[in-house]
This record gives structure tokens, C-alpha cells and sequence, in this order.
């Protein structure tokens, strides 16, 4: 495909000559985010199977409950952190089509073995199988986003491109609630026969949809284009061990690192069973957490967008979400005291406005700690970043295997988390060293 937009700028070498380099931005940009975008999505589809689904499964599956869903979801942190240091070094080396491919094949691999007739002890076991295999390509799918945007994307556009994969995998987790849907929750005319029957034809599709996505990927997927979009997709990243060093070495970036890591804790992969202690029940919870999940993603976008479009304020904004998270969950608390008479309108108000304030920040966050972290490869800091919340993630979901503890903590840890999470970004010095050398050295215009 031919490029819809050249222009020459300026570089300036490692001797301090300036050189012409020539930008172009491709139409193909676009395919290559849609594959990639689907992708994140189906990941976090499927790292969210189960809890919208959690009462069936535990009616027709032995041993089935909310410790067995949390650990499925669980795996997603788990893995997170073992393989994040070798697929980002991956990534770095071999290139994001590299990547892409090996994780489409994880998950298309996991996503058949699910499919196999097998006893219900099997069945479980390949699904924990399936869980490692999807979590395991949630490092890829997390920590290129501003990679590719950086590699295909001219600087007006690249919060943008950066926030679709990022909002992608927030919608693939709200349709997974839509599961509810096809699996039919346990009652006096359902029996364990028939929510078997319906997970299995989930299960088929599911496999399907991983199948058509690797050959999609397989198929076209380059890693870059042959021209840059930008003077600084042009520039070299420093190597991989020399990022690690960096990244150590730069407290602005540790500070964001540590308020994401507090921010970002994955409760709705849980969300049905505190719900439930409101008297929300599955098909209702489902549908809750569909639309508010929703609200994310669409929250997502437009903050990104008004990043591309007023340069220079993501750290303001980050905040300002973060303060409407604390409000929407302290009103969510008063709800769970009692203090305030629990009524539906407010539930689904101080859940979906809490979750898409919450949620919408991520792209916002990407973008200043590659900001700051420039000249770092954006995979690997990005990659290294989603350690950190796949760390309080996996805590938050291990305190499901505390015996009795019930659910209605869920919301106090979620408060402490967000108001934690303001006052490391309340220490960083706000600085956008990538996009101030592309807006300074092209002859163009930016918005």
C-alpha cells in the first residue's frame, strides 16, 4: 500500500549533525492495529472466561468455586511475571511480528486443548493449562501497544494508537460477561448436563475464533514499516540490559510504575461474587459488568484522543481520573456499610463510573511513562510497567483462598488502592522528551 503522508525532517546524530529523514505514514497502519487490536481483545476475553460464568461451573463442574475462577484469572499475573523479562528481550530482538505470532499460537493452542472430551478433573486441569498459555501471551499483548504505535503511527496519532489494543482488551473482558448469556446459570429446570452442554459450545467457538486469528496474523503482520513515521521511530533505543538500568536509575518512571501497580487491580474478574453481597446475581452482574467495562474502553479512547490533541497534559489528567475513582468507589463503600440504603441506580452508577475512570487512565499512564523513559524501547518499559500491577493483582486474587473472608472487602481494597495510587503521582516531574523532540524537529505542523 502506498504511504498517505511524506514529509522530511530533521534528525540530529550522535555527532550533533543534522541529517534529512524522510516520514511517511502508511494506510496499511490501520490493518495492522485492527489485527493487533482483536488480538488484545480475544486475550482479555479469555483471561476473564470464567468469573462472569462462576456460579455455573461450580453447579456442573466438581470442585468449581470462586477460589478456582480467581486462580483461572490468576495466571494472567502469574505468568505476567515469570515470562515478561524473556518476551519483552523477545521482543527487542526478534521484533514484534516475531511475538505476535508466538502468542496468536498460545492462545489458539490453549484454546483447542479445552475442546477435548475429558472427565471433569481433566477438563479442569486443561483449562488451568489454557489459562497459563493466555496469561502467558498477555506480556506481548500489554506491552506492545506503544511499540507499535511508535513504529506505525505519526506523533498526533499515537496516544490514540496506543490506547485502541490497551481499550480492546478492556472490551474483550466486557464480553466475556455476555457469556452469561450462552451458558445458563443453575436453577430448578437446568441441570449440570445442560451448563456442560452450553461450555462446550462456548468452549468450540472460542477455539474457532483463536484459529482465524492466527492466520490472520500469520498471514500479513510486518514488524515495521519500511519508512518511519516519525523522527524518533527512526532514533535507536538503547539495548536491553541498558534499559533495565534506566529504567532503575529514573525515578519519575518508578513513581508512575508504583501508582499504575496500585491503580490497576483486576476485580472484574471477580465482579459477580462481590456483587452478589449488594444482591446483584450472575445474569444481572453480567450485564453490569458488560456496560461498565464498556464505559472504560469509550473512556479510554477520549482520553487518549485529548492527549493527541492537547499535548503536554497527561499527568493532570491521570490524576484527575484517579480522584473520580476514589469518589465513585467511597460511594460504593457507603453502599456496602449500609450508610446509604443500597438501590440499583447507585450500584450500577458508582461501578461503572468508578471502573471506566479507573480503567480509561491505562493508555494515559503508558504514555507518560514512555515519555519519561525515552530513549527506552516502549515495549520493554511498557512490558515492565504491567509487572507491577500483575503483582497487586496476583495478591488481590490470592486473598480468595483465605477461608471465609467473603466479598465485601473487595471494595475497601479497591479505595486504598486508588487513594495509594495519587500520592506517588504527586512526587513525578512531568516531562515528554519523545514528543517534544518530534514536535520541535518537523517542518510541519501538530495539532
Amino acid at each position: 500500500m502506498s504511504s498517505v503522508n511524506t514529509n522530511i525532517e530533521l534528525a540530529t546524530s550522535g555527532t550533533g549533525e543534522e541529517h534529512e529523514v524522510i516520514t511517511k505514514t502508511y494506510r496499511r497502519r490501520f490493518w495492522i492495529l485492527l489485527v493487533f487490536a482483536m488480538l488484545t481483545g480475544f486475550q482479555g476475553q479469555q483471561w476473564n472466561t470464567w468469573g462472569p460464568i462462576g456460579a455455573s461451573m461450580g453447579a456442573a463442574y466438581p470442585g468449581w468455586g470462586s477460589s478456582t475462577v480467581a486462580m483461572m484469572a490468576n495466571w494472567g499475573p502469574i505468568t505476567f511475571l515469570i515470562f515478561v523479562a524473556p518476551m519483552c528481550w523477545l521482543m527487542n530482538t526478534r521484533g514484534v511480528r516475531v511475538s505476535v505470532v508466538t502468542c496468536a499460537t498460545m492462545m489458539s493452542v490453549g484454546t483447542l486443548l479445552r475442546c477435548i472430551p475429558a472427565p471433569p478433573a481433566i477438563f479442569t486441569a486443561l483449562c488451568h493449562v489454557c489459562a497459563f498459555l493466555v496469561g502467558t501471551s498477555g506480556t506481548i499483548m500489554l506491552a506492545a501497544p506503544p511499540l507499535l504505535a511508535a513504529d506505525w503511527f505519526p506523533p498526533q496519532e499515537r496516544t490514540t494508537a496506543t490506547a485502541v489494543p490497551i481499550v480492546a482488551n478492556q472490551v474483550g473482558s466486557a464480553l466475556s460477561y455476555l457469556e452469561a448469556r450462552v451458558v445458563r446459570a443453575p436453577g430448578d429446570s437446568v441441570t449440570p448436563a445442560d451448563i456442560r452442554s452450553d461450555v462446550t459450545t462456548l468452549l468450540s467457538v472460542e477455539a474457532g475464533i483463536a484459529a482465524a486469528l492466527l492466520v490472520m496474523t500469520v498471514a500479513y503482520f510486518p514488524s515495521r514499516p519500511s519508512s518511519p513515521p516519525s523522527i524518533t521511530s527512526a532514533a535507536p533505543r538503547l539495548e536491553y540490559r541498558a534499559t533495565l538500568a534506566a529504567i532503575a536509575r529514573n525515578r519519575d518512571v518508578l513513581l508512575v510504575f508504583a501508582s499504575y501497580g496500585l491503580s490497576s487491580i483486576p476485580w472484574e474478574a471477580v465482579l459477580s461474587y462481590y456483587l452478589s453481597t449488594l444482591g446483584i446475581q450472575q445474569d444481572e452482574a453480567s450485564w453490569l459488568g458488560f456496560v461498565a467495562v464498556v464505559a472504560s474502553a469509550a473512556a479510554g479512547l477520549l482520553a487518549a484522543r485529548l492527549n493527541d490533541l492537547i499535548y503536554g497534559h497527561a499527568l493532570p489528567c491521570v490524576l484527575a481520573l484517579m480522584l473520580a475513582s476514589i469518589g465513585a468507589f467511597y460511594w460504593l463503600c457507603l453502599l456496602s456499610w449500609g450508610t446509604i440504603a443500597v438501590a440499583k441506580w447507585q450500584v450500577y452508577t458508582s461501578v461503572i463510573g468508578g471502573m471506566a475512570v479507573n480503567l480509561g487512565a491505562t493508555s494515559l499512564f503508558v504514555e507518560l511513562a514512555v515519555e519519561l523513559a525515552y530513549p527506552c524501547p516502549e515495549g520493554v518499559v511498557t512490558g515492565f510497567m504491567e509487572a507491577v500491577p500483575n503483582v497487586t493483582g496476583a495478591i488481590f486474587l490470592f486473598l480468595f483462598f483465605i477461608p471465609d473472608i467473603g466479598y465485601t472487602w473487595v471494595v475497601y481494597y479497591l479505595l486504598g488502592s486508588c487513594v495509594a495510587c495519587v500520592l506517588p503521582l504527586l512526587l513525578v516531574k512531568e516531562e515528554y522528551a519523545r514528543s517534544s523532540i518530534d514536535r520541535r524537529r518537523c517542518l510541519g505542523s501538530f495539532p
